[in-house]
Order: C-alpha cells, then structure tokens, then sequence
C-alpha cells in the first residue's frame, strides 16, 4: 500500500488458514417417488482449522496474540450445498449442519438431484455460511442474471443485471457494505469460502464425496487508529472505508466472482459497533473490516470518535483472498467543515442556497451539508402524504407530491429575492441575473441595476444577494461552469445518510482528467436505487461534489414534483444557472436523475435548485473564517 502522505503506518500480511473438508461421506438414500427426488443423507468430515482451544465461534482473535485470527469450526455451523443445474428448482439450498466444532468437525444433512438420481457426473457447489444466507441481517443472496429492457424518453436499451430471487441460483450476492467490526461476526456473516466437488462414487445408496479444501473468497483487515496527537482512538462510534469494493457476485459453478454485475458501484464499507457499544484502539485492539479482494486506488478511510471526525487517503491498495492485513494508521487528520469542493477546477458550494427557519427572518445561505434537502425527515401515512414533518424514518423524495413551506425552502424562482417566500408566485424577471447582478425597482414593472442608495435590491442573483456580506461569499453558477459537470465530470448515482439517519438520494460528481464519465440516466446503469453509492463519508471530507434529486416547483405552485423515488420514480435533480434564453424568459438548466441526463432551457417561473459557486471569503484555505450563522445551524442538528 502506497499513502498519500508522510505518515508512518504498519502492514503486515499473513496467510489466513482455510476452513477445509477433505472428506470421506457416507450417504443413504431414502425412498423416492416418482415426483420426490432422491434424497441423500450425508455425512461429512472437515479437517482441522488453525488454532485450537474451544469452539465458541467460527472466527476469533486469538487472546494471546491480538494480530492472529483463529479459523476453527463452531458447534452447528452451517454448510450451504447447490447441486449444479438445479437453479431456480428449489426455495432453499441444502444445508450441511456440524456436530460437533473445534479443529474438526463432522456435518450431517440432506441433499437432492432436482428430478433424477445422483451420479458421478454431478457437481455440487458448497458455500460456506450457510447462516449469511438467513434473516434480517443476511449478507448472501441468490441472484438471477437477467437482461432488462430499459426504455427512457423512447429510446431502448439492455441492462444486464442480478436480480434477487426467491429461488435458489448458480449466482449469489455478496453485501458487505455493512458490519459491525467484531471477529466473531465476520466469521458468521463475511467469511465467505466456496468449493465445488463430484461425488467419487455413485453406488446404489451409497455416495462418497471428498469436498478438498475450501476456498477463502475475502480477506481481513484490522485498523488500529491514533489522532493528530498520535493518541490512540477510543469511543468510535463508526468508521467508514470508501472507493472499495462492498459487494460482489459469485458464479458457484465456478467458484469465481463475476465481472460484469450492476452492483459494481456499491463501494463503501460502514463498519458500526453493535449497540451500545464502542470501538477502541487502545489495549491492542483492532477493528476489523472483511474485504473482497482487488487493486484499488484513492481509499479512503473515516473515523467518527470522540464528536470528531479523523480521515486518512491511501493512494494504492492491494488486497489478496484469504490474507489477514493488518494496520495502524498514525496521526489521522481531523476533518473540518469548509467552504468549497473543487471539481473540474470549480469551487462549489457545500450545500445547495436555502431558507431555514421563520419566514420572518430565518436562515439564508450555503445549507448545512451537501445532502441537505426540504423536509429531510418525515413521517408519511399509508397513502405517502406527509403526517409530521419534523421527524421521521424517510424523506420528501418519498412522499406523494410533498408540499413546499416557507420554513423550508430549496427551490427558487430566477432572480426573484423579494418573493423568494411566496411560494406561489409566478413572476417573470426578464433580466439576466449573470456576473451577480442585483436589481431595484425604478418604477412600475421595471427595475435597475444601479443602486443610489445602497440598499433596497428586490431581484437578482440571491445567491450573492444573501452571502455577499458574510465571511464566505458565494453566487449562482455561470453556464459554463455548470457544463463541466455536465461534459467533463465523473458522476455516479449515490446517496448519503443525514443527520436524522434518512437516505438522501442524487448524483456524485468528481474531476476526471480523461473526458466525461457518467452511470447516467441513472436506471441505464443500476437496477434501483438499492444500487446506488454511499458517498456519506467523502462528501463529509470534501472530497467531491453530492447535488441531490430536489425536483422542481411549476410556477405558482407549492407542490416539489419529479422528487419522488418511491418505486424506483424517475426523479431528477433540475440546477438552475445564470445563463437566460434569447427572450429573457428561460434558464439553462442541467437535470439529471433515475431517466435523465439533459441540458436544456425551462420556464424562469418554475422553482428549481440552486448550487452556488464560491466568490471569495475571508481567511486562508487552510483556515477559512466560517460564518457564525452557518455554525450555528450545522451545531443545532448535530454537525461539527
């Protein structure tokens, strides 16, 4: 691994030895029909794993030496078993079940041939945890690998994907975009190992196969964190692991990971405590993280201790199956709140402009983190209609036509600032508001743009209007600065968690410096909104650039449309710009979203998100003066 700064780090990486079964099976069939398949009973044997001790778990840190892992069967561990060519035949996979655990164990179960007797030329596919495949916590599922039809604006085409099914398949998902740190449950949850055998012999009732040795798929990686003191870390309440791999499809036919799954953009790995818990890098331990293996570049690694936030950037990591890895990653960088994120050489707002608060006064200016959206925590009823909207487990991207209110506002009208809270106004302002503009009215239905008294501008751009005496000063975007992203940005379809812990949904961009490369429209690219990327952890250190799906309001209505995700909708984000029509009467707009990818002109009266570009502030770059009003509000939901 290659750092992208000078800090000290240890690596090592040792061999993790595999759970195996060389095995001598004794099996039984029981008498079959002509509709009921034969049923083998089985008995297999696994050879002993490292270390020794106990069988309390498959997985474990060894207690006399905190950098080995243990690797030994556990009492009722659970083979998953798939008779090759019996996809989609059965609603379970068979299951070997232990006997006994430790550094031998013995599996009992049954196992079938859809139809037909078992022979010699059967293969059957073993996966190990059987467990991942069960419950609300299951991190393995079977995939079917289909081509959907994907019509957009009445143009087709194929995406390949891996549907879930309710039947068993050759193919299973891997998810190990969520985990809890522990030893103990990457062996029952992430420790995924896989190998495919024919039975020797096929004799009346008697089968014998010999399974060999099961291949490791992931490997480990145990952190160890210290601050910029070089104190080590204690009360991680999470840590966050991004630009990697977090999930996979596996082909268990072959024993092989998949190339070409639509779930290649699942590449964030959140690593939470069990409740009521925390991590510590104190006395030796370490959090320990399963991974898949690969080349990757640009990991990020987060950590969230102590109400701080600490990162660190590796630019080259390489990972191998079936290793253990282990490191300490010294003087980790507090993270701070600032003023911009560049992308294709832009310096762009961290939050769309908004109204927070009474309408009476309130808060204008930058929103307090880029996922900010109205109504970012509600409660709806059966019909999706919104019922509170101060709490909730979801958002306005799945409410029924939400309504704007003047408290909380994320759409605006061009260049209208005066009746920037009448929602329902539908003005036109037919001046350009490029180069931050501010207009004053000079008399009935006209206005200017000199100011001979200094105060009293009723249009322009509000951006500027709003910031352009605070401590960080931003305006509305040009557009050609809007068109970067557009043409030259990379973009992915993502989502970051908020405050109250509701998913918000929308774009990713970062620079690119080999043309634009974009998974948009969204739906070409990825099933659903399931699909999309957690960037929580990048957009909280800067590190690109998160526009979300806001929809718009049509003009002189308070109802946000094209927001709504429920059912995998086609909503799309619509980013205003300052650039107007040749009749004064439209504004550039880029959109983008679940169906769309479009740079066009709209209505000046329609209400559409605004992500200003930053003009100047005061301080330095490494340590700009932050507006108290902005603190205030990050401070007041949480955000430091």
């Amino acid at each position: 691994m290659r750092k992208s700064s000078k800090i000290a780090i240890a690596l090592f990486g040792t061999v993790a030895i595999a759970l195996s079964a060389c095995q001598t099976d004794e099996l039984s069939e029981t008498a079959g029909t002509d509709n009921t398949p034969k049923v083998y009973h089985v008995t297999a044997s696994a050879e002993p794993a490292q270390g020794s001790g106990t069988a309390t778990r498959a997985l474990a840190v060894d207690p006399a030496n905190g950098k080995r892992l243990i690797s030994e069967w556990a009492e009722n561990d659970e083979l998953a078993a798939f008779v090759n060519g019996d996809e989609g035949k059965r609603n379970n996979y068979f299951v070997l079940t232990s006997t006994r655990g430790g550094k031998s164990a013995s599996f009992k179960g049954d196992i079938a041939a859809a139809g037909r007797s078992m022979s010699t030329n059967d293969n059957i596919s073993f996966l190990y945890p059987a467990v991942a495949l069960k419950g609300a916590n299951k991190t393995i599922t079977p995939v079917e690998r289909k081509l959907l039809d994907v019509t957009i604006g009445g143009s087709s085409s194929k995406l390949l994907s891996y549907i879930p099914s309710n039947k068993i398949q050759q193919y299973v998902y891997f998810n190990i975009s969520q985990q809890d740190g522990t030893a103990a449950t990457l062996g029952s949850r992430f420790d995924y190992q896989t190998k495919s055998a024919h039975p020797e012999s096929v004799e009346g009732d008697k089968v014998n196969i010999k399974i060999g040795t099961l291949q490791r798929l992931v490997s480990f990686w145990g952190l160890r964190f210290t601050d910029e003191n070089n104190n080590k870390l204690s009360n991680i309440d999470s840590v966050y692991v991004s630009n990697i791999k977090a999930s996979g499809v596996l082909d268990l036919t072959n024993n092989s990971f998949v190339n070409d799954d639509a779930y290649e953009e699942s590449r964030a790995i959140a690593v939470v405590p069990a409740k009521g818990t925390k991590f510590t890098s104190a006395n030796n331990q370490y959090t320990y993280v399963a991974l898949l293996p690969g080349n990757y570049t640009q990991i990020h690694i987060m950590v969230y201790a102590n109400g701080k936030k600490y990162e660190q950037d590796y630019d080259n990591v390489t990972l191998a199956a079936d290793k253990v890895y282990h490191t300490d990653i010294l003087h980790m960088k507090p993270v701070y709140p600032k003023p911009w994120v560049e992308v294709q050489g832009v310096k762009w707002a961290t939050g769309n402009f908004i109204h927070y608060g009474p309408a009476n006064g309130g808060y204008w200016g930058i929103a307090p983190a880029q996922w900010w959206i109205s109504q970012r925590a509600v409660t709806l009823d059966g019909n999706r209609n919104i019922t509170n909207y101060n709490a909730g487990n979801t958002t306005s991207q799945f409410a029924n036509f939400p309504t704007q209110k003047a408290e909380d506002v994320d759409l605006f009208r061009y260049g209208l600032i005066k009746e920037a809270l009448d929602l329902k106004n539908s003005e036109l302002f037919r001046y350009s508001v490029a180069g931050k503009k501010l207009y004053y009215p000079s008399s009935p239905g006209s206005y200017t743009d000199w100011d001979m008294n200094g105060t009293g501008a009723t249009r322009g751009d509000i951006a500027w209007y709003y910031t352009k005496g605070k401590h960080q000063r931003y305006r509305m975007p040009s557009g050609d600065e809007m068109k970067k992203l557009y043409t030259e940005a990379r973009a992915i379809p993502a989502y970051c968690y908020t405050d109250k812990g509701t998913k918000v949904y929308g774009a990713y961009f970062t620079t690119s410096t080999s043309g634009g490369h974009r998974r948009f429209p969204a739906k070409r690219f990825v099933r659903s909104i399931d699909n999309y990327t957690n960037v929580t952890a990048l957009v909280q250190a800067n590190k690109g650039l998160f526009l979300p799906y806001t929809g718009l309001r049509d003009p002189g209505a308070v109802g946000m449309k094209m927001r709504d995700l429920s059912g995998d909708g086609n909503a799309y984000g619509q980013y205003m710009t300052t650039d107007d029509s040749k009749w004064n009467d439209r504004s550039a707009d880029f959109f983008f979203g679940a169906a769309e990818w479009n740079w066009a002109e709209h209505p000046k009266t329609q209400a559409k998100a605004i992500r200003p570009v930053w003009d100047s502030g005061d301080g330095t770059s490494d340590n700009p003066t932050l507006d108290e009003d902005y603190l205030n509000l990050r401070k007041s939901i949480g955000l430091k």
